[in-house]
């Protein structure tokens, strides 16, 4: 029943058994979407909830009644849609509907308000509401058209794409990103406009549910939040570059880097989380990315030197944070208002800075975007202070226009030179102020770099001609394959020896099969993988399917010291 299975998952949640996302989809629940929503309104309420439940003495009443079980039944019953129960459950609430009423009736009396929310504590009361931001999959189709299909469906559009570029090349990019916020925070329902610095984004009034719109089906448009559409954006690799996303499931991040590149050149994605691993070998082929290899591997394993990625010249790291910046998250419900202490704030920035480091080592990388969703300086700008000291050889440049300000006081309580110029370069983002999670955002390149001065047209030319000196590559391998199969290695771990592993040939998947923004995924599942065994997953797609729909399949080959054969893979060229 669904007070049953609403009831263990609050239960769970209030004694931080996991987040309440991941504990919706563990459970099993036929409909994760109406239970999600159950629990997390009769969380927000809970504080009255309970206290109306005590007054009226619902617990005392009935005995056989768990208080989590009876707390979601009297959201419904006070708050919400009505009962969704039958039988004893129905009866029992009905049985003290009276006393429930009378007690929520006196407790806004005695505060003199008319509306329950003013009851709301203040942490839950003055809780931001989010827009609804999307960005348009540009390997499917363009943000014009993107613009005319929801015109068509009823939503009225403040600010168009062609007007917002207008405004973006006439006027100050400071005064944009202002006026931008302006406009976000008074869209109306069944409103959107287009973003006024990312020119793939659109904005919709908070509480626009899209899920069931054909665009995101067809995954023409991703549900994705601003800020961290902007990492990808920032590190901008060339059409036909070579690229690591370091720490890359879900994949949003991966799919915008392949839009950006239009699907040329190779991308290497890894996540050592087996289950994020596992979600983002679906999502990101719905999209209709074409040039992205997976690795369920540690990113932190990789040998710089590996001659797969020694020719690497972009990386983006997004590694794991404190998440303090994730307006979405619900967890807030339960948070003690606290936050993480700083022993788990030093702990977070040590990997956060080993991981960036070993970014900064690959022998031909040019660019690399470092990203959080933190808006701790332990975890953003004192991360970079450090990185910069560490590796000479880089400087930071602009990401975008400033929006906030960073902390530039040190802690003797003096003014830090080197976080005044981290502050000026770097970009972090705040919910209040932006309309978006809080994230941060730092752009690092190699002081001798040269990107050779190219216009659009240039690196489209450019990365063409590369992407077709990794075709004629790829069409030697699969001379080679019919010959002789041998299990392909994955990148090589740093200081061991290679190590053979099952290999995976995932087809691009159907459209109408992917994951939305959520993913599903855990996202408890964060810890490293030294331990597991390596998968590598190249994405192909089989050109053979007659009726227009792609499918999944998967092929396994053993581990074996001796050559094993194995069909022809179908392989489409990037042109």
């Amino acid at each position: 029943m669904l007070y049953i299975e609403a009831g263990k998952i609050i239960e769970k949640a209030q004694n931080k058994e996991g987040s309440i996302k991941s504990l919706v989809f563990k459970s099993g629940s036929q409909d994760v979407k109406q239970l999600f929503a159950l629990v997390c309104k009769t969380l927000k309420y809970a504080s009255i909830l309970e206290q109306v439940m005590a007054v009226a003495g619902l617990l005392q009443q009935e005995k056989w009644l768990k208080g989590p079980v009876a707390m979601s039944m009297t959201y419904d019953l006070l708050l919400g849609k009505g009962l969704r129960c039958r039988g004893k459950f129905k009866r029992a609430m009905k049985r003290n509907t009276p006393s429930l009423e009378a007690a929520l009736a006196d407790m806004k009396k005695q505060a003199k308000v008319a509306s329950v929310d003013d009851l709301l504590p203040k942490q839950i009361r003055d809780k931001v509401a989010m827009p609804r931001y999307v960005r348009v999959n540009t390997l499917k189709t363009t943000a014009e058209e993107a613009e005319d299909t929801f015109k068509a469906d009823g939503y009225e559009c403040v600010l168009s794409r062609q007007e917002a570029d207008e405004l973006m090349q006439d006027s100050d990019p400071t005064i944009n990103s202002t006026q931008g916020i302006h406009h976000i925070k008074s869209l109306q329902p069944k409103q959107f406009m287009a973003d006024m610095d990312l020119s793939e984004v659109f904005v919709f009034a908070p509480g626009t549910d899209l899920h069931d719109h054909n665009l995101f089906k067809k995954k023409q448009v991703l549900l994705q939040d601003k800020a961290s559409c902007i990492p990808a954006k920032v590190l901008s690799p060339a059409p036909g570059s070579h690229v690591i996303d370091g720490c890359a499931a879900p994949g949003n991040k991966t799919s915008h880097l392949a839009a950006i590149m239009q699907n040329t050149g190779k991308i290497f994605a890894f996540d050592s989380a087996k289950g994020r691993y596992h979600s983002m070998c679906k999502l990101v082929p719905n999209a209709g990315v074409t040039n992205t290899t997976f690795y369920n591997q540690d990113f932190l394993e990789t040998n710089p030197d590996d001659d797969e990625l020694s020719s690497v010249e972009y990386i983006l790291v997004d590694p794991s944070c404190s998440g303090t910046g994730m307006v979405a998250r619900q967890d807030y419900l339960t948070d003690s208002g606290e936050g993480p202490s700083r022993e788990r704030l030093k702990l977070l920035s040590r990997v956060q800075l080993k991981i960036l480091n070993h970014a900064l080592s690959f022998p031909r990388v040019k660019r690399v975007v470092y990203s959080t969703c933190s808006i701790h300086a332990e975890e953003n700008g004192q991360v970079v202070k450090q990185a910069l000291d560490e590796n000479p050889q880089f400087e930071l440049k602009r990401v975008l226009p400033p929006w906030g300000q960073l902390s530039t006081v040190n802690r003797s309580g003096n003014e830090d030179p080197e976080m005044k110029k981290i502050k000026s370069l770097c970009l972090r983002s705040l919910p209040d102020e932006h309309r978006t999670n809080g994230f941060f955002v730092a752009l690092f390149e190699k002081k001798d770099a040269t990107f050779g001065g190219e216009d659009g047209d240039e690196q489209e030319v450019r990365g063409r001609k590369r992407n077709l000196e990794d075709e004629d590559d790829d069409e030697e391998k699969i001379e080679d394959e019919e010959e002789e199969i041998q299990d392909a290695p994955s990148p090589k771990k740093k200081k061991s020896k290679k190590k053979k592993h099952k290999k995976l040939s995932l087809e691009v998947a159907s459209d109408n099969e992917g994951n939305d923004e959520n993913n599903m995924v855990d996202p408890e599942d964060l810890v490293t993988s030294t331990q597991k065994k390596k998968k590598k997953v190249d994405l192909e797609k089989n050109p053979s399917e007659e009726d227009g729909s792609d499918h999944e399949r998967t092929d396994v080959v053993s581990p074996s010291k001796n050559s094993t054969k194995k069909k022809k893979k179908n392989r489409q060229s990037l042109k």
